[in-house]
């Protein structure tokens, strides 16, 4: 016979309702059928002030037809949820987003055997925001430049990586830009070094505003950014780095009684599908940016294809 709705009480309520997790009780065939304080505080907080108990819903249908963000963790729950009613698992556990009307969320849901004749599962969901939003902060922070706030080296060559991957498996186009700012050890040499990470900070938010939203600008390293550019080929990465050498040159860099104004020369690679990393279409690129070094600077000068 199958565990029956009934309210908690005595020991079991104690312990239940003593936990600040969100816990409830399902009996074989996924009905609820008790649920602690902290589901009830939960349900009343997320359902616009209705007390609701949830003792007597089916917690498999609820999980197999759920709709919109985090429906698939609901759905990949439910397989995880079954296999533990059916014992071929002692737990199951999942990370999955729910979002309150303000604030993005995450929870921490584990399926536990109750060991009981009878069946059930002991179903916890906690709140991890805090130690999501943690990960999320420090995975950023390893991914940022410092001084610029665009991302860095580091991630770049990942993303472009992987893009590399993406262009060779469809046959699509996609472009990087070497950039790097003229005589900018005479912005240092001349107005100090307060006025120097100024200009780079200046030349990062005009370069960025040159790309697109799809588009990724790092800092490589020094003076020197690079750009990835998907789904586009060297016509239009040409045209990208036009567009980015005249942001940066009518930018002006003000710091206290010093005003300056910088340029950037700008080497341009299409990847190849021939290329085994990304690391050659950026060589290349860093290649056409010294040529347009030796051409006078302040210009946008393309790879050699041959």
């Amino acid at each position: 016979m199958p565990l029956s709705a009934q309210p908690l009480s005595g020991f079991a309520a104690a312990v239940l309702n003593a936990l600040t997790s969100n816990i409830c009780v399902i009996n074989r065939d996924g009905i609820i059928v008790a649920v602690n304080q902290a589901w009830l505080k939960f349900s009343e907080e997320n359902s616009g002030g209705a007390r609701r108990s949830d003792i007597g819903t089916n917690y498999l249908k609820i999980c197999r037809t759920a709709t919109g963000r985090g429906s698939e963790g609901a759905s990949e729950f439910a397989r995880g949820l079954e296999m533990v009613l059916a014992r071929t698992t002692e737990k199951f556990e999942l990370e999955y987003p729910c979002d309150s009307p303000t604030e993005p969320r995450w929870f921490l849901a584990r399926a536990t055997p109750l060991q009981h004749q009878q069946g059930g599962v002991v179903i916890s969901h906690t709140n991890v925001t805090d130690r999501k939003r943690l990960v999320f902060d420090l995975a950023k922070l390893a991914a940022t430049d410092p001084l610029t706030g665009v991302p860095n080296r580091r991630h770049f060559v990942d993303v472009a990586a992987a893009e590399l991957e993406r262009t060779k498996r469809f046959g699509t186009s996609t472009s990087v830009l070497m950039i790097d700012l003229d005589h900018f050890k005479s912005v240092n040499d001349t107005y100090g070094h307060a006025t120097g990470d100024e200009a780079l900070r200046s030349a990062a938010k005009a370069c960025k505003s040159a790309v697109r939203k799809a588009d990724l600008l790092a800092r490589m390293g020094g003076e020197e950014f690079a750009a990835l550019l998907p789904g586009t080929d060297m016509t239009s990465a040409l045209a990208v780095a036009e567009k980015l050498r005249r942001a940066v040159a009518s930018t002006a860099v003000c710091v206290e009684q010093n005003t300056c104004w910088l340029t950037t020369s700008i080497g341009v690679s299409q990847v190849s599908p021939d290329d085994k990393t990304i690391e050659e279409a950026l060589s290349r690129a860093d290649g056409a940016l010294y040529r347009a070094k030796r051409s006078g600077r302040n210009c946008v000068i393309a790879a050699n294809t041959d």
